[in-house]
Formats: structure tokens, C-alpha cells, sequence
């Protein structure tokens, strides 16, 4: 009888292991980037802004400039600075590249409006692709998955 339940055993274990092994890895993401079904259409009660970050040859920030935004408090803009500044880092330049790059970056921080929208469209779009798996796409904890 043992020598049953562990070849059943085994042969559970082989399984899974193979279901294991054919399951596609899940996809990167660039920090702050959206998920497939989220819009960058502003909605009421969202807070937008473009951004302009002049990096260095290594990528590393230097300065940032905010063009169009919504944002009813200098400070904010100040603090999304801050973050950029400290946390993000663009590709180091090529041979060719100047001494100096700007790279553009559109901030929307979402809304309750847009948080319904995109709860929504997360449950249509799972829906309409089923080989994609929900484990690859954890819930935000903020909208803008920053942490």
C-alpha cells in the first residue's frame, strides 16, 4: 500500500511539474507603467501632469521641468519631483548620445472615477484574454504602482 501512494505520489508531483514548466513567465514592467486595460484618459477627479527629466550619460536626473498639469498645490509638483529624481533612472547613453537627454513622462494620478474604470475594464479584459494569468497582474496597491 505504500509503495501505491507513493507512486501516486510521484506521478502527482511529475504532473504539476510539467504543468509548472509550460506556463509562460509573466511579462516585465517598467516602474509606474500601466497595465493593459488601464486609459490614460483623464477622468474627473484625476491629477495629471507632463514631465521633462534632463539625465546625465549614466541616466541619473539632473533637473525636471512640468509642462500642462491640474495640480492644485506647487508642493505636489515639488514632492513628484522629489521621487523622480531619487528613485527613477533612465538608460545609460550610447557612444553617440549627447552629453545630456530629456525624456518625457506623463504622471496621472488617478481618481475614484478612473479606479472604477479600471477595475472594471481589469475584470472585461481578463475575460477576453484567458491565457493571460491574474498572478502576473497583482492589484496596485496605488494606481501608479509606485511603492
Amino acid at each position: 500500500m505504500r509503495a501505491f501512494g507513493a507512486a501516486a505520489l510521484c506521478a502527482i508531483l511529475s504532473a504539476s511539474s510539467v504543468a509548472l514548466a509550460q506556463t509562460a513567465p509573466c511579462p516585465n514592467f517598467e516602474l509606474g507603467a500601466r497595465y493593459p486595460w488601464q486609459t490614460t484618459e483623464i477622468m474627473p477627479g484625476d491629477r495629471y501632469t507632463s514631465i521633462a527629466l534632463d539625465v546625465d550619460r549614466s541616466g541619473f536626473p539632473i533637473r525636471c521641468a512640468f509642462g500642462k498639469n491640474n495640480f492644485p498645490d506647487p508642493e505636489m509638483l515639488f514632492w513628484l519631483c522629489k521621487s523622480y529624481t531619487d528613485r527613477w533612472r533612465a538608460p545609460a547613453a550610447g557612444t553617440s548620445d549627447p552629453k545630456t537627454r530629456t525624456f518625457e513622462r506623463f504622471v496621472l494620478i488617478t481618481g475614484y472615477d478612473h479606479f472604477v474604470a479600471d477595475h472594471k475594464a481589469r475584470k472585461r479584459w481578463f475575460e477576453q484574454h484567458p491565457q493571460e494569468r491574474p498572478e502576473c497582474y497583482p492589484e496596485p496597491i496605488r494606481p501608479d504602482r509606485l511603492g
